[in-house]
């Protein structure tokens, strides 16, 4: 049994759908490789992070979590731009033509210094939220893990 829309059969409406798929999933794939430097403005941004967490939270908890990581950003800002330097010198070294292994060494290190005073930056917004948020919202945060 052969289906028929017009002068399309089944076999061609495949091959059209299959067209259709190959063409999205090549401009997603391009649109991601034309674009690493919004990978690096973003990268250690913990707001994926914040979110998350609020999504575990009753509504008002979550709104304290967030106006917590909303305030500690005039702090957080400049840590992530120099996180962003630093990654991009990374780059630069990996791509040079004589790899400079001191040098690549000594620029992830300082990438990854500048990563975890964010990091400390986001645990201290845990642990500020935490002491302001109901029991309620703590349990919620941990679940059924020790019940």
């Amino acid at each position: 049994m052969t289906s028929r829309f017009g002068s399309l059969t089944g076999g061609r409406l495949l091959l059209l759908a299959s067209l259709c798929l190959n063409v999205a999933l090549g401009a997603y794939v391009g649109a991601q490789w034309l674009q690493p430097e919004w990978a690096l403005k973003n990268a250690g941004t913990p707001v994926r992070l914040i979110e998350r967490v609020a999504t575990r939270l009753p509504a008002d908890d979550a709104e304290i979590l967030r106006r917590n990581f909303q305030a500690r950003q005039p702090e957080l800002q400049p840590l992530q731009e120099a996180y962003v330097v630093a990654l991009m010198k990374t780059l630069r070294l990996t791509g040079q033509a004589e790899l400079d292994k001191p040098a690549l060494q000594a620029a992830i290190k300082d990438a990854r210094e500048k990563r975890i005073k964010i990091g400390d930056q986001v645990i201290d917004t845990f642990v500020d939220t935490l002491a302001q948020i109901s029991t309620k919202g703590r349990r919620q945060l941990v679940g059924g893990m020790f019940r």
